[in-house]
């Protein structure tokens, strides 16, 4: 008998995975790391954060925010900036490119969210959205050791 928890965490691979190559083939000049970035960038608004913060918030490592910054800097998508008050400090700012993006994909958006979620109650997508809340923050917890 497979543990119950042991497949929830092949499922989460899985499902990243499964969305990953999804999502690529739909956005030809953007990965969908870089878009998740680019989202979360948006949703920060004015505040332009660094590099690393931005890691932190994502999950990735500062190398990996770069690379992705910087491929993204030469798509025209956001400008990495230095910090005024302290220019090793790398920060991160829209061009305003992703927000076309978005809205001329935003039908598409929809209907794959849509299927991803199809007939899946409500009750249980906020469980769902409560446990992975719990864990992300275990996660985090076990990074400050």
């Amino acid at each position: 008998m497979i543990n119950e928890r042991f497949m929830i965490y092949g499922a989460l691979f899985s499902i990243s995975n499964r969305i990953q190559t999804l999502g690529d083939a739909r956005f030809k000049d953007i990965t969908m790391k870089q878009h998740f970035m680019m989202i979360v960038l948006d949703m920060l608004g004015d505040s332009s954060p660094s590099l690393k913060e931005m890691g932190e918030i994502i999950g990735c490592s500062y190398q990996n925010v770069k690379r992705m910054a910087v491929a993204l800097e030469k798509k025209g998508y956001l400008y990495i900036i230095s910090d005024s008050a302290d220019k090793r400090r790398l920060l991160l700012k829209s061009t305003g490119k992703f927000q076309q993006l978005a809205e001329a994909n935003h039908e598409a958006t929809d209907e794959f969210m849509n299927m991803m979620y199809r007939g899946i109650p409500e009750e249980n997508i906020k469980i769902l959205l409560n446990t992975l809340m719990q864990m992300e923050q275990n996660l985090k917890k076990e990074e400050l050791r």
